[in-house]
């Protein structure tokens, strides 16, 4: 498989994945332009400001918040993680699930609904702030999130990680990345096996330059060295990248990371986006909540002292002619 990407391409096969690797956002560094390796699950190149609507957000929040994420499957589960910890987890209709509990997470990455021995479960793949791989795990029988281990024997400190579709290979893929070698993404299967989950290494390819966030977008993973937060906005046949940098605006790229455009988020009647969003995730086919076009979630400092998620309507990208 070709590697995509800024100055790559060299071809990498990934075993039993079709998976390569990409640089998110290098255009600017590299300082040169190139032609980018044309896929055809490309979008149009999106370019100037693009203005969305901010059209839900959920009450002020206990404190900053470090990272969010979504799960698809039977119903849709949002899961905040805070920056002082704590991590909660909320419907589509802005009402917690369960207690919420004294995790400290650095890292949370997009969960998958499965049924385990007959229990529909969600589960969430997650970084500690020790750097311990862990899973979050909520539903049928539980009053809060439980923590597990996840089976990836990995005796370094893990910085971080990114979760995709599987497919029939098992629940979801994994990447991540650790301290002690931040320029290594190592890609794997988490599956089950009656009641316990299960771990097949894919491969581990080096990016060439500190990582600093990662993402799946189909076929292919995109590692950033810039992007303190990235997510992939899916629909059909198209994708694009969406990300944000420490202190910036949220920014789209819909040519892997070649060109980027900023996003302004549109206030609502009764719902203020934050100016300088501090996590994103999203999904362009969302099965609930009643959005058509997905979502895209960030949080933020809404106004001062008072942090919230904010849900966003990206129909203007997923819905477009």
């Amino acid at each position: 498989m070709q590697i995509k990407g800024w100055r790559l391409s060299a071809a990498f096969p990934f075993v039993n994945a079709a998976a390569g690797l990409s640089l998110l956002f290098a255009a600017t560094a590299c300082g040169r332009q190139e032609t980018p390796t044309e896929t055809p699950s490309q979008d149009p190149v999106i370019s100037g400001e693009i203005e969305l609507p901010a059209v839900w957000s959920t009450r002020p929040l206990q404190g900053k918040v470090r990272d969010v994420a979504l799960s698809t499957g039977s119903g849709a589960i949002l899961a905040v993680a805070y920056d002082a910890g704590g991590l909660e987890f909320f419907d589509m209709e802005g009402d917690r699930l369960g207690e919420p509990t004294r995790f400290h997470l650095k890292d949370i990455a997009d969960g998958r609904a499965s049924s385990i021995q007959s229990t529909q479960l969600t589960i969430f793949p997650g970084v500690t702030i020790e750097g311990g791989l862990k899973a979050y795990v909520f539903g049928e029988g539980l009053v809060a999130p439980a923590q597990i281990d996840l089976p990836i024997p990995e005796q370094r400190a893990v910085e971080g990680l990114c979760s995709g579709e599987a497919g029939s290979q098992g629940l979801m893929r994994i990447a991540y990345w650790t301290i002690s070698n931040n320029r290594l993404l190592r890609t794997g299967v988490i599956g089950q096996s009656g009641d316990e989950l299960t771990w097949e290494e894919e491969d581990a390819t080096e990016a060439g330059f500190p990582i600093t966030s990662c993402v799946f977008a189909y076929d292919t993973l995109v590692a950033s060295p810039r992007s303190a937060a990235s997510a992939s906005l899916t629909r059909g046949d198209n994708a694009a990248l969406l990300s944000i940098e420490e202190g910036g605006p949220l920014q789209i790229s819909t040519d892997l990371g070649m060109t980027t455009s900023s996003i302004t988020v549109r206030d609502g009647i009764t719902v203020t986006a934050p100016d300088v969003p501090t996590a994103v995730t999203a999904n362009g086919s969302l099965p609930a909540g009643g959005y058509p076009g997905g979502v895209v979630v960030i949080a933020g400092e809404t106004s001062e002292g008072t942090h919230q998620v904010v849900f966003v309507d990206p129909s203007a990208i997923t819905l477009k002619d």
